[in-house]
């Protein structure tokens, strides 16, 4: 039967319209039957049945019913079938399209064919894309969970190979802003070429191109590319590669470059578009963590800023400080040690560790000296020729002698210079473990070098203020010698010198003295005290003689060398010279002296050592010639308390202060016209009384009534104006006056009488004598004042009232013991009296007997 439908398939169906195949469907369903109707009617004679046309009707109508339906079925099948073909036609990606032979039927069963291929392949791609898809969300994943900013990168470049089905790739990060080179940031496949934390030069990398024009880089051959024209590199397998640029929100900070070892095929552009979203994932993950990282190292700068401005604000200074500041760095910036390095001024090719922090053994402590030559790298940083270098331990060691850690590796150095206003001559020597590349650290390190700076600035200001306070409290002390009582010039000295050597902190110093034509040596002081020392320098011998000739100081340190040198004075054999101070001391205009001191202990002396030395030299010559003055004074004062005790036995004290201090002040006494009371004493028989006691005894006796009444003319404010032999004149009211000169004198006299019997009792009674005297009290105006010639004058009175006391004496000579007195001081006494009135008269004067005080 197959053959049989095949052979009818091909004659009556093949080429023929759906409704062709209708028709000749229904010709066989309608026609045909309905013939075979009519053939057995006609034969078997049905047809006279009148029932019959109504069935052929009826089977007519209904055929045609049935045929009108199935050519409507048939033209939506058509139409459905034309509808699939063209949407078949549009779905055909491959380039097949639905078939256009055969009727609709084929057609819509080749449409669906169509469709199915299609559904198939976009299940395919779907599939892929859920893969990817997949991928994107499992690195997408991965960079929630992971912190590390490198390990992203890794994923992404593990994911980006299974993607592309590539087993070689690398991911290049961009070194800074100059980009002079990549790091590798990870590699697979590469082996020894290219390995992590490597570095890739920038310009001879195929990947530039990528940075440069900001899009992916897709190299079917790099031999026959016109671009690069280049053998390739066997460590990269095939030809063909791609290089993605890493975008992160600001710019490009990397290259993802895959290729294949396996097979040497092309990549499909379609593949970019794949790893670009990964890319973009894993650059905004890798982003973040580095601004995450970005935060808590700025944190970290921040806190690490404040803590040292707050050192910097503290009480802490010197190493202290210094230290403090490093600690803080150190906890942000993880280093074996760091170094102060100072250069000395006055030793411009030595640098000195000023200060230093090691977190590991080290070969160098503070204080040791190294060679600074001229284009070495610490000699650049120095000059401003470089802001900062990156180095290793080696080139140190080498440029420099400075050894600085105690294993055998070699370390990263960073240099960076220590920025002050004065230009500065200080480094900041950083010394990390294996090598560090500059980066953030190296910005914060700059930072914190210049708040080194200015902890040595504040350092040096603290130190320069305790220097100049010391130097004043040494100043004062220097006047509180001068102004001490004793005046001790070797004590003065010997102060000195011991303050020079504590202020100044140096080996040795001397002291010379000028003595006519030499230096004599004073005082001094050495570190060995077993050192002989120098005894006299002639003027302009050696360094001190040469100062003193010329009154001028001089500085000589080692590296400026002067003929003026002279070992054996300048320094002991055992003493090595290193440098040495000389200044002059003077007074008045003329050196009286030099101080030198020699070898300054920690560095050299400097213009600040020869202010100071300077300003003491000043202050000490001061005290020098003030003590010089002082032991002037006081033989002076010595030789005055010599001249006045002699001549108060001769001058009145208040004639004798008035004549000195006239000679002081250049006034001399001037005669004047006075009221005075004038008091004469006189001894009754003296001629007699001397014969009998002879000449020694007579004086010691008069000695002693001298004593005894001059006391009471003194005690009562009087002066003995001049002695008469056996008596003597007393005056009241010169050079002083008062209202109670009278007064004064009558009292005296009363004492005087009753002093006698003193005598009498005493000297006079051993002697086997009695005194008696007379006393004659007168008031009265006289002449007072110097008289006499340039070689000899007197201060005493002259006139008529001298003669009348004198008158007055001789009336009272008959009466023993006895006082007489005018009326002139009975008018100018105040106090009662008990006295009687005499029969004599002193001319119109009347005259009194004077008993008494009145009670």
């Amino acid at each position: 039967m197959k053959p049989f439908y095949a052979w009818l398939h091909r004659w009556l169906l093949k080429n023929r319209s759906l409704y062709g195949k209708l028709n000749l469907v229904f010709f066989f369903f309608f026609f045909v039957p309905t013939a075979g109707l009519v053939y057995f009617g006609i034969t078997y004679d049905l047809l006279g049945d009148r029932n019959l046309p109504i069935f052929f009707a009826a089977l007519l109508g209904f055929s045609f019913l049935g045929l009108n339906l199935l050519r409507k079925l048939f033209d939506d099948i058509s139409q459905f079938s034309k509808k699939i073909s063209r949407k078949a036609q549009a779905l055909s990606l491959d380039g097949s399209a639905a078939r256009e032979d055969g009727d609709e039927l084929h057609r819509l069963v080749s449409a669906f064919g169509a469709v199915d291929s299609h559904l198939a392949r976009s299940l395919a791609a779907l599939q892929h894309k859920i893969h990817h898809i997949s991928i994107l969300k499992e690195l997408s994943d991965f960079c929630h969970i992971t912190a590390d900013p490198l390990e992203i990168l890794q994923v992404l470049l593990e994911r980006a190979l299974e993607v592309t089905q590539s087993d070689v790739g690398s991911i290049l990060l961009i070194d800074g802003i100059a980009r002079k080179r990549f790091t590798v940031a990870a590699a697979i496949g590469l082996d020894a070429w290219v390995k992590p934390n490597g570095h890739v030069d920038f310009e001879s990398s195929i990947a530039k191109y990528a940075v440069l024009n900001k899009s992916a880089l897709i190299v079917d051959d790099i031999e026959r590319d016109p671009r690069f024209g280049r053998s390739n590199r066997e460590h990269y397998g095939a030809k063909a590669f791609i290089c993605l640029p890493i975008k992160a929100s600001r710019d490009i900070i990397g290259v993802l470059s895959i290729s294949r070892k396996s097979m040497d095929a092309a990549y499909d552009p379609e593949l970019v578009q794949v790893l670009e979203p990964l890319v973009a994932v894993a650059a905004f993950a890798h982003e973040n963590l580095q601004l995450c990282a970005q935060r808590r190292r700025d944190e970290r700068y921040c806190h690490a800023f404040t803590a040292i401005l707050a050192l910097l604000q503290s009480s802490l200074h010197g190493g202290e400080l210094l230290r403090a500041c490093l600690n803080e760095v150190h906890a942000v910036v993880a280093f074996n040690a760091a170094l102060i390095l100072c250069r000395e001024r006055n030793r411009p090719d030595t640098i000195m560790v000023h200060e230093m922090l090691a977190k590991a053994p080290a070969l160098i402590a503070v204080g040791d000296h190294f060679v600074v030559t001229e284009g070495t790298m610490i000699d650049r940083i120095l000059r401003r020729k470089s802001p900062a270098i990156h180095t290793d331990t080696d080139q140190m060691a080498e440029e420099h002698r400075m050894e600085i850690m105690g294993d055998e590796q070699t370390h990263t150095v960073w240099l960076v210079p220590l920025k002050k206003d004065d230009g500065g001559n200080d480094v900041l020597a950083v010394v990390f473990d294996g090598a560090v590349a500059p980066g953030q650290d190296f910005v914060f390190l700059e930072w914190a070098a210049s708040c080194l700076a200015s902890a040595l600035e504040r350092n040096r200001l603290h130190d320069a203020v305790a220097k100049r306070n010391q130097e004043l409290d040494s100043i004062k002390q220097i006047g509180g010698i001068l102004a001490s009582s004793t005046f001790d010039v070797q004590q003065v000295l010997k102060s000195t010198m011991d303050m020079i050597r504590v202020i100044m902190n140096v080996e040795a110093g001397v002291l010379y003295l000028v003595k006519a034509d030499v230096l004599e040596f004073a005082v001094g002081f050495d570190s060995d005290a077993q050192r002989p020392k120098p005894n006299q320098l002639k003027m302009g011998q050696g360094i001190p003689g040469h100062v003193a000739a010329r009154g001028e100081s001089m500085l000589v340190n080692l590296s400026h060398a002067t003929k003026l040198l002279y070992p054996r004075i300048d320094m002991s054999q055992s003493l090595t010279f290193r440098s040495t101070l000389c200044v002059p001391m003077i007074s008045q205009g003329r050196v009286i002296g030099v101080i030198q001191v020699i070898n300054k202990n920690e560095s050299d002396f400097g213009a600040n050592d020869e202010d100071l030395l300077q300003s003491i030299a000043s202050s000490v010559s001061i005290a020098v010639e003030n003590a010089h003055l002082y032991q002037e004074t006081l033989s002076m004062a010595e030789t005055e308390r010599g001249i006045r005790s002699m001549f108060q036995k001769f001058v009145p004290k208040e004639v004798l202060e008035n004549i000195l201090l006239g000679s002081q002040t250049g006034a001399t006494l001037t005669e004047e016209l006075k009221t005075l009371t004038l008091l004469n004493i006189d001894l009754r028989g003296f001629s007699k009384l001397s014969i009998t006691l002879g000449p020694q005894k007579t004086v010691a006796l008069l000695n002693a009534f001298f004593s005894l009444m001059g006391g009471i003319v003194f005690k009562y404010g009087g002066i003995v104006d001049k002695y008469l032999g056996d008596g003597f004149l007393a005056l009241f009211g010169a050079p002083i006056s008062s209202t109670a000169d009278a007064d004064n004198a009558l009292k005296a006299a009363l004492e005087m009488q009753t002093a006698l019997e003193t005598i009498n009792n005493g000297l006079a009674g051993e002697m086997c004598v009695t005194l008696e005297i007379g006393i004659s009290v007168h008031t009265g105006e006289v002449v007072v004042g110097n008289i006499g010639f340039d070689m000899k004058m007197d201060y005493t009175v002259i006139g008529d009232a001298v003669n009348a006391v004198f008158r007055l004496q001789d009336l009272v000579r008959p009466f023993p013991n006895s006082i007489f007195f005018s009326a002139n001081t009975l008018r100018a006494t105040r106090m009662k009296l008990s006295h009687i009135q005499l029969d004599e008269r002193l001319g119109d004067v009347a005259l009194y007997e004077l008993l008494g005080k009145s009670h």
